[in-house]
């Protein structure tokens, strides 16, 4: 036999099983028998085959429990946050009010430095201040920058007056001019 005609054989055999099984008999005459027979040992009833509608009912009826409403359903899978709030900030007391009062304003530090006094024959002292880079010679009166103004000098201090704040600021100088 060739290999060709051996193949076409077993391809009509195996349709010839597969039809058979579709559309051949069912177990109904065993079913019968099965029905009508004593009980089997053991205490279990043999089981029949249903009819395939009264089966797919059955199998419908025991899943119905399993429905459940559509929020719970929703809810299976709903957002969740871990975000807790803050507490509440806690209650000002008396002494944190009184704290919360912005303080008094103050001068910035003398920017000046003193560098020396010049005294001419007979005249007023000149006073030799540097900040930063800048020399500067003042008398007393005068204004520098239009912030300080030099007030007067005693007991080796120069007096100067922040003008923003009218507060009074001394700078010492050493001994009398």
């Amino acid at each position: 036999m060739k290999a060709k005609t051996r193949t076409n054989a077993l391809i009509a055999t195996a349709l010839a099983i597969a039809a058979y099984v579709v559309f051949g008999p069912t177990d109904a005459p065993l079913a019968d028998v099965a029905r009508n027979s004593p009980s089997v040992p053991g205490g279990r009833e043999p089981r029949t085959k249903a009819a395939p509608r009264q089966n797919t009912m059955h199998s419908l009826l025991l899943l119905a429990h399993r429905v459940s409403n559509t929020v719970e359903a929703g809810a299976l899978f709903a957002t969740h946050s871990w975000y807790a709030p803050p507490p509440p900030p806690p209650a000002p007391t008396t002494a944190m009010t009184e704290s919360l009062a912005p303080p008094a304003p103050t001068a910035p530090p003398l920017p000046f430095a003193y560098m020396g006094t010049f005294t001419p024959d007979g005249g007023t002292p000149v006073f030799f201040l540097t900040a930063g880079d800048r020399v500067f010679d003042v008398r007393i009166g005068e204004t520098l920058d239009n912030l300080y103004s030099v007030d007067g000098f005693s007991n080796g201090q120069l007096q100067l007056t922040y003008k923003p704040l009218n507060i009074k600021q001394q700078l010492t100088v050493g001994g009398a001019p």
